[in-house]
Protein backbone atom coordinates (compact mmCIF):
# COMPACT_ATOMS: atom_id res chain seq x y z
CA UNK A 1 0.00 0.00 0.00
CA UNK A 2 3.20 2.36 1.08
CA UNK A 3 4.65 1.84 -2.31
CA UNK A 4 1.33 2.15 -4.44
CA UNK A 5 0.69 5.68 -2.51
CA UNK A 6 4.07 6.93 -2.86
CA UNK A 7 4.41 5.44 -6.91
CA UNK A 8 1.01 7.34 -7.25
CA UNK A 9 1.90 11.06 -5.56
CA UNK A 10 5.11 10.37 -7.57
CA UNK A 11 2.93 10.73 -11.34
CA UNK A 12 1.04 13.11 -9.95
CA UNK A 13 4.22 15.43 -9.36
CA UNK A 14 5.80 14.88 -12.30
CA UNK A 15 2.91 15.67 -14.31
CA UNK A 16 2.62 19.01 -12.53
CA UNK A 17 6.07 19.57 -12.83
CA UNK A 18 5.24 18.57 -16.77
CA UNK A 19 3.11 21.42 -17.09
CA UNK A 20 5.18 24.33 -15.33
CA UNK A 21 8.49 23.80 -16.27
CA UNK A 22 10.89 24.34 -19.13
CA UNK A 23 11.42 20.45 -20.94
CA UNK A 24 15.53 20.35 -19.08
CA UNK A 25 14.54 21.30 -16.23
CA UNK A 26 11.32 19.32 -16.00
CA UNK A 27 13.23 16.11 -17.03
CA UNK A 28 15.39 17.14 -14.03
CA UNK A 29 12.92 17.60 -11.27
CA UNK A 30 11.07 14.52 -12.25
CA UNK A 31 14.60 12.42 -12.27
CA UNK A 32 14.83 13.99 -8.63
CA UNK A 33 11.35 13.08 -7.71
CA UNK A 34 11.53 9.27 -8.89
CA UNK A 35 14.94 8.77 -7.04
CA UNK A 36 13.34 10.15 -3.86
CA UNK A 37 10.34 8.16 -4.61
CA UNK A 38 12.70 5.10 -4.69
CA UNK A 39 13.98 5.66 -1.79
CA UNK A 40 11.32 6.15 0.20
CA UNK A 41 9.49 2.81 -1.27
CA UNK A 42 12.51 0.58 0.56
CA UNK A 43 11.52 1.89 3.97
CA UNK A 44 11.53 -0.17 5.92
CA UNK A 45 13.29 -3.17 5.04
CA UNK A 46 15.77 -6.09 6.72
CA UNK A 47 19.16 -5.75 4.87
CA UNK A 48 20.12 -7.88 2.22
CA UNK A 49 23.63 -8.89 1.66
CA UNK A 50 24.82 -8.86 -2.11
CA UNK A 51 26.26 -11.88 -3.94
CA UNK A 52 29.46 -10.35 -5.92
CA UNK A 53 30.27 -11.39 -9.19
CA UNK A 54 33.92 -12.37 -10.89
CA UNK A 55 35.79 -9.61 -13.23
CA UNK A 56 33.65 -8.41 -16.11
CA UNK A 57 37.15 -8.52 -18.31
CA UNK A 58 40.36 -8.28 -17.74
CA UNK A 59 42.55 -6.02 -20.19
CA UNK A 60 45.79 -6.12 -20.98
CA UNK A 61 49.00 -8.29 -20.03
CA UNK A 62 50.46 -7.84 -16.83
CA UNK A 63 53.77 -5.40 -16.95
CA UNK A 64 53.83 -5.03 -12.78
CA UNK A 65 50.78 -2.86 -12.43
CA UNK A 66 46.99 -4.07 -11.92
CA UNK A 67 44.49 -1.31 -11.70
CA UNK A 68 40.62 -2.44 -10.32
CA UNK A 69 38.46 -0.44 -11.82
CA UNK A 70 35.39 0.51 -10.37
CA UNK A 71 32.09 1.53 -11.84
CA UNK A 72 29.42 4.27 -10.98
CA UNK A 73 25.32 3.86 -10.84
CA UNK A 74 23.27 2.61 -12.27
CA UNK A 75 25.52 -0.90 -12.95
CA UNK A 76 28.48 -1.64 -15.18
CA UNK A 77 26.41 -2.32 -18.55
CA UNK A 78 27.38 0.77 -20.64
CA UNK A 79 29.02 2.27 -18.96
CA UNK A 80 32.82 2.60 -19.71
CA UNK A 81 31.24 3.42 -23.63
CA UNK A 82 30.81 7.22 -23.07
CA UNK A 83 33.48 9.03 -24.58
CA UNK A 84 34.72 10.71 -21.55
CA UNK A 85 35.20 7.24 -19.57
CA UNK A 86 36.71 5.54 -22.08
CA UNK A 87 39.39 8.26 -22.20
CA UNK A 88 40.10 6.81 -18.60
CA UNK A 89 40.79 3.33 -19.12
CA UNK A 90 42.35 3.96 -22.10
CA UNK A 91 44.81 6.38 -20.01
CA UNK A 92 45.05 3.33 -17.72
CA UNK A 93 46.02 1.13 -20.42
CA UNK A 94 48.87 3.47 -22.34
CA UNK A 95 50.68 3.63 -18.64
CA UNK A 96 51.06 -0.48 -19.18
CA UNK A 97 48.67 -1.41 -16.79
CA UNK A 98 46.53 -4.43 -16.88
CA UNK A 99 42.68 -3.21 -16.28
CA UNK A 100 40.47 -5.54 -14.47
CA UNK A 101 36.82 -3.93 -14.71
CA UNK A 102 35.21 -4.89 -11.97
CA UNK A 103 31.27 -5.35 -12.28
CA UNK A 104 29.41 -4.66 -9.05
CA UNK A 105 25.93 -5.69 -7.86
CA UNK A 106 23.20 -3.50 -8.93
CA UNK A 107 22.67 -1.23 -6.15
CA UNK A 108 19.80 -1.85 -3.88
CA UNK A 109 18.95 0.45 -1.24
CA UNK A 110 18.49 -2.86 0.98
CA UNK A 111 21.90 -3.16 1.18
CA UNK A 112 22.25 -0.30 3.40
CA UNK A 113 19.11 -0.47 5.64
CA UNK A 114 21.55 -1.15 8.42
CA UNK A 115 24.08 1.64 7.64
CA UNK A 116 25.94 -0.71 4.73
CA UNK A 117 27.64 -3.02 8.23
CA UNK A 118 26.51 -6.10 6.20
CA UNK A 119 27.31 -5.11 2.90
CA UNK A 120 30.86 -3.64 3.93
CA UNK A 121 32.13 -6.88 5.91
CA UNK A 122 30.66 -9.20 2.69
CA UNK A 123 32.74 -6.58 0.11
CA UNK A 124 35.47 -6.82 2.51
CA UNK A 125 35.91 -10.73 1.80
CA UNK A 126 34.80 -11.11 -1.68
CA UNK A 127 37.44 -8.12 -2.18
CA UNK A 128 40.15 -10.16 -0.48
CA UNK A 129 39.47 -13.31 -2.56
CA UNK A 130 38.54 -11.85 -5.49
CA UNK A 131 42.62 -10.30 -5.34
CA UNK A 132 44.00 -13.43 -4.54
CA UNK A 133 42.25 -15.26 -7.63
CA UNK A 134 43.50 -12.29 -10.00
CA UNK A 135 47.09 -12.30 -8.58
CA UNK A 136 47.64 -16.37 -8.90
CA UNK A 137 46.15 -16.42 -12.57
CA UNK A 138 47.87 -13.07 -13.71
CA UNK A 139 51.05 -13.07 -11.20
CA UNK A 140 52.27 -10.32 -9.05
CA UNK A 141 51.87 -6.48 -9.29
CA UNK A 142 51.79 -3.48 -7.95
CA UNK A 143 48.01 -3.07 -7.34
CA UNK A 144 45.41 -0.08 -7.44
CA UNK A 145 41.77 1.02 -7.01
CA UNK A 146 40.57 3.32 -9.21
CA UNK A 147 36.60 4.65 -9.60
CA UNK A 148 34.28 6.86 -10.41
CA UNK A 149 31.17 8.26 -7.79
CA UNK A 150 29.60 5.30 -6.50
CA UNK A 151 32.73 3.47 -7.75
CA UNK A 152 34.94 6.07 -5.99
CA UNK A 153 33.54 4.98 -2.85
CA UNK A 154 33.79 0.91 -3.65
CA UNK A 155 37.57 2.23 -4.91
CA UNK A 156 38.54 3.71 -1.35
CA UNK A 157 37.25 0.18 0.48
CA UNK A 158 39.06 -1.92 -1.76
CA UNK A 159 42.21 0.52 -0.67
CA UNK A 160 41.94 -0.79 2.96
CA UNK A 161 42.84 -4.36 1.55
CA UNK A 162 46.59 -4.87 2.76
CA UNK A 163 47.69 -5.87 -0.91
CA UNK A 164 46.64 -2.79 -2.57
CA UNK A 165 49.61 -0.19 -2.95
CA UNK A 166 47.13 2.86 -3.64
CA UNK A 167 44.16 4.39 -5.38
CA UNK A 168 42.60 7.21 -6.35
CA UNK A 169 38.89 8.29 -6.48
CA UNK A 170 36.96 10.38 -9.21
CA UNK A 171 33.88 12.33 -7.45
CA UNK A 172 33.38 9.40 -4.75
CA UNK A 173 30.09 8.94 -2.92
CA UNK A 174 31.23 10.02 0.69
CA UNK A 175 27.65 9.92 2.38
CA UNK A 176 25.08 7.60 0.33
CA UNK A 177 22.21 9.83 1.97
CA UNK A 178 23.63 12.72 -0.38
CA UNK A 179 21.90 10.46 -3.37
CA UNK A 180 18.46 11.03 -3.98
CA UNK A 181 17.90 7.18 -4.76
CA UNK A 182 19.54 6.51 -1.00
CA UNK A 183 17.76 9.12 0.56
CA UNK A 184 16.42 7.75 3.56
CA UNK A 185 19.09 4.61 3.08
CA UNK A 186 23.05 5.20 4.99
CA UNK A 187 26.44 4.13 5.06
CA UNK A 188 27.28 5.34 8.41
CA UNK A 189 28.85 1.80 9.03
CA UNK A 190 30.28 1.26 5.86
CA UNK A 191 32.81 3.99 5.40
CA UNK A 192 36.35 3.42 4.29
CA UNK A 193 39.14 3.59 7.22
CA UNK A 194 40.73 6.92 7.11
CA UNK A 195 44.16 5.84 8.85
CA UNK A 196 44.25 3.13 6.23
CA UNK A 197 43.70 4.41 3.60
CA UNK A 198 45.84 7.45 3.78
CA UNK A 199 48.98 5.22 5.00
CA UNK A 200 49.04 4.63 0.82
CA UNK A 201 49.27 6.63 -2.31
CA UNK A 202 46.10 8.57 -2.62
CA UNK A 203 44.05 11.16 -5.29
CA UNK A 204 40.80 12.67 -4.77
CA UNK A 205 39.39 14.01 -8.10
CA UNK A 206 36.46 16.26 -8.12
CA UNK A 207 34.57 18.84 -9.58
CA UNK A 208 33.81 21.87 -7.27
CA UNK A 209 29.85 22.76 -8.12
CA UNK A 210 29.16 18.51 -7.84
CA UNK A 211 25.71 18.34 -6.60
CA UNK A 212 25.13 15.27 -6.97
CA UNK A 213 27.54 13.81 -4.13
CA UNK A 214 28.67 17.12 -2.59
CA UNK A 215 31.62 18.92 -3.28
CA UNK A 216 31.44 20.34 0.21
CA UNK A 217 31.62 16.50 1.48
CA UNK A 218 35.00 15.46 -0.96
CA UNK A 219 36.16 18.86 0.67
CA UNK A 220 35.76 17.84 3.54
CA UNK A 221 36.70 13.96 3.65
CA UNK A 222 40.02 15.19 1.30
CA UNK A 223 40.64 17.17 4.85
CA UNK A 224 40.31 14.41 6.80
CA UNK A 225 43.02 12.36 4.66
CA UNK A 226 45.35 14.82 4.69
CA UNK A 227 44.72 15.65 8.56
CA UNK A 228 46.41 12.29 9.16
CA UNK A 229 49.72 13.78 7.84
CA UNK A 230 49.90 11.91 4.56
CA UNK A 231 52.30 13.37 1.97
CA UNK A 232 51.75 11.06 -0.66
CA UNK A 233 48.00 11.92 -0.87
CA UNK A 234 46.55 14.49 -3.26
CA UNK A 235 43.22 16.04 -3.90
CA UNK A 236 42.87 18.06 -6.81
CA UNK A 237 39.21 20.38 -8.06
CA UNK A 238 38.08 21.35 -11.42
CA UNK A 239 35.76 23.33 -12.74
CA UNK A 240 33.87 20.63 -13.94
CA UNK A 241 29.94 20.51 -15.15
CA UNK A 242 28.16 18.93 -11.96
CA UNK A 243 28.98 15.60 -11.72
CA UNK A 244 31.03 14.73 -14.88
CA UNK A 245 34.16 13.70 -15.75
CA UNK A 246 36.31 16.36 -17.38
CA UNK A 247 39.35 15.36 -19.69
CA UNK A 248 41.29 17.70 -17.39
CA UNK A 249 40.45 15.42 -14.20
CA UNK A 250 41.22 12.18 -16.79
CA UNK A 251 44.82 13.66 -17.24
CA UNK A 252 45.18 13.98 -13.72
CA UNK A 253 44.48 10.80 -12.79
CA UNK A 254 46.50 9.63 -15.99
CA UNK A 255 49.48 11.39 -14.23
CA UNK A 256 49.14 10.48 -11.04
CA UNK A 257 49.04 6.78 -12.21
CA UNK A 258 51.86 7.37 -14.43
CA UNK A 259 53.81 8.19 -11.23
CA UNK A 260 53.01 5.14 -9.72
CA UNK A 261 55.68 2.24 -9.96
CA UNK A 262 55.41 -1.09 -11.70
CA UNK A 263 56.71 -4.70 -9.28
CA UNK A 264 59.89 -4.43 -9.03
Amino acid sequence: MKKRYLIALTGVLSFGLAMVLPTVQRRAATSHIWRLAESAAALPAKPVVPTFAQADRVIGRNFGKRVYLFHGLPGLDGYWQSPDRQALVDALQEDGSQVVVVRLPRARQAFYADGGAAYCQAFSTWFSAFERSISQRYGAAKEYTVGISYGGYHAMLAAQDPTVDGWAAISPVTDLSRLDEFRWQSNSRCQPSTPSIAAKPGLMVYGRHDKRVGSDLLVAAAARIEGGGNQRFEAADFDAKGHGLSAEMVAKVEQWYGLQQPVS
